[in-house]
Order: C-alpha cells, then sequence, then structure tokens
C-alpha cells in the first residue's frame, strides 16, 4: 500500500556442535548484515521476539545492539511482532524484553500483539498495538481500509479476559502462568518424540515451535526431484522435499522453513524443520506413535 521494499536480513544459525541445542544458543543475527542493510530510506524494523519459526528470544544485549543500530537513522521506526509474549519457558534465565522498554525506543517503536495466540482464538481476528501517539494515529488512520471487521463482543470479551488473566487459575498464579506451563508440556513431548527420528531438536525457550535439525536423516532423493508449483526454488530446496516425503511416508506433516526466506536464503533452511506443539494431546501422542511405527521398525 506505501510502496515500500522489504530488505531481509535472516537468522542464521550455528553448528550444532558449538551450541547447548537451543533455539536461543543456535540461532542468532548478524549485526553487521542488518547495519549494511539499513540505507536513508529505511523506514521500519520488523522483529519478532519470541520469534516464529524458530523459537528464539531475543536477549537484552541483542536488543541493545538493535536499538542502537535504529537509533543511528532516525528515519527508522521499529514494529515488534510480540505475539508469543506469554509463552515463555525460562522467564528467569530468558525473559521476554520488549524492545519498546529500552532507553530512547518507546517513542521509535509500534508494539503488537494478539489475542490469538495468547487465549487461542486466532479465529476472532482481535489484536491490538501500542505506542506512542504519532504512531498509533497512523495506525487508526488506515484500519479501516486494510482490516477484517472484528464483531464488537469478541473486543470485549478480550478485554475482560487481560483483566482476569492475572488472576490464580488451574492451580497457577495466573492464567498467563498457567498458558506457558501447558505449552512448555506440550513442547517437551514433542521433542522427545522427535528424538526417535534422528532429528535433533533445537528446544525453543518461547512461542510453540519447534525447529528440527534434519541433517542425519536420510530420505529417497526422487523427493528431491519433483518439481510442485509451490515450492520457493527449482530445484526443489531439501526441507521442502523432506517434508513431503514425511508427509506421504511418515505421516506427519511439518513445515519447510525455507518458506520463510526470500530465495537467497532458502539454502539457510536446508537442514532443518518447523514442528508445532499447539496440538490436542492426543494428536501429540499420534504423531509419536507415527514416529515409532516408521523409525523403529
Amino acid at each position: 500500500m506505501a510502496g515500500g521494499v522489504p530488505k531481509y536480513v535472516p537468522l542464521r544459525s550455528k553448528p550444532l556442535e558449538e551450541t547447548d541445542h537451543t533455539a536461543n544458543a543456535m540461532f542468532y543475527l548478524d549485526f553487521d548484515e542488518l547495519e549494511q542493510a539499513v540505507s536513508p530510506k529505511t523506514k521500519a524494523f520488523i522483529l519478532n521476539s519470541p520469534h516464529n519459526p524458530t523459537g528464539k528470544m531475543f536477549s537484552r544485549k541483542e536488543l541493545e545492539k538493535i536499538s542502537e543500530i535504529v537509533q543511528k537513522n532516525p528515519q527508522m521506526t521499529v514494529i515488534a511482532d510480540e505475539v508469543y509474549e506469554y509463552i515463555l519457558f525460562d522467564p528467569e534465565n530468558s525473559p521476554h524484553i520488549s524492545i519498546s522498554s529500552l532507553p530512547g525506543m518507546f517513542d521509535r517503536t509500534l508494539t503488537l500483539s494478539s489475542s490469538g495466540k495468547t487465549f487461542s482464538c486466532t479465529g476472532w481476528k482481535v489484536g491490538w498495538a501500542i505506542g506512542p501517539a504519532h504512531l498509533t494515529r497512523a495506525v487508526t488512520s488506515v484500519q479501516q481500509w486494510v482490516n477484517f471487521a472484528v464483531a464488537t463482543p469478541n473486543q470485549d470479551a478480550i478485554a475482560v479476559c487481560l483483566k482476569k488473566a492475572h488472576e490464580p487459575y488451574e492451580g497457577h498464579a495466573s492464567y498467563y502462568e498457567y498458558l506457558a506451563a501447558e505449552y512448555k508440556r506440550k513442547r517437551d513431548l514433542l521433542v522427545n518424540s522427535l528424538k526417535i527420528t534422528g532429528i535433533t531438536p533445537i528446544v525453543p525457550d518461547g512461542g510453540f515451535f519447534i525447529m528440527g535439525e534434519t541433517s542425519k536423516v536420510e530420505f529417497p532423493k526422487e523427493y528431491m526431484e519433483e518439481v510442485t508449483d509451490a515450492m520457493p526454488t527449482n530445484p526443489m530446496p531439501r526441507d521442502w522435499a523432506m517434508s513431503r516425503w514425511m508427509t506421504k511416508e511418515v505421516g506427519v506433516t511439518a513445515i519447510p522453513p525455507s518458506a520463510f526466506h526470500e530465495k537467497e536464503s532458502v539454502h539457510l533452511a536446508k537442514n532443518l524443520l518447523r514442528f508445532a506443539a499447539c496440538k490436542g494431546d492426543e494428536t501429540l501422542l499420534e504423531a509419536q506413535r507415527r514416529f515409532k511405527a516408521y523409525f523403529e521398525k
């Protein structure tokens, strides 16, 4: 709508043997690469933390470095996607830190969140933007032209939920603590299931997705030779082919992370797959049974 041209700076990954197999340790942003991508024409920087698809949470040190780059460029605004802000698995050692809370950043940041992730009601399409008046006014001025119409009762219901979420819930001090505990339990179940396959789970520190490192898993080469309308490059990327093989032969579907990349960085995802823990327990257990049936036969 505004005629902007996206420039991508991908998260990169360290070799498995150099990490403790957690998302925070494995995935990193190359700050030199980020700074080189910024020009006087750069208007916005989109930051997602906790991050989809990797599960990485940016540390204070990393956010301070991003803030330093942004504040060198007064024309830049940060759009902070924080929809997984309450799905945290180690809040003491890896807390969620909003970049808007850093010195000098509130007036430069528009923070986005969503009831869909926090309250598991994605179909309601209720979210919010928080920031200084000059940014929220801009959102308001275009919102009626670019958005769905959200039913007023849904908005009222979420307003009540936001208040009540701080109250004790299901044996936890708050709904937010319950939410994090439930997703941590599901995360651990899926992590243990992935180990059956030879995939190395990259344990996420937030969110509800798990990346798996797949370099030790072999599959028929003919899947690499297929051509589909949906694949991002030709020849088919390895992660794309592996996802198709796993769906057809194992009966479990993962998302190929190359779908998140521009063409020039598709190769970074070749040995990765994204799995979702945001499922009912029976679905997660059925995936485990299918993994065992295929990989332990």
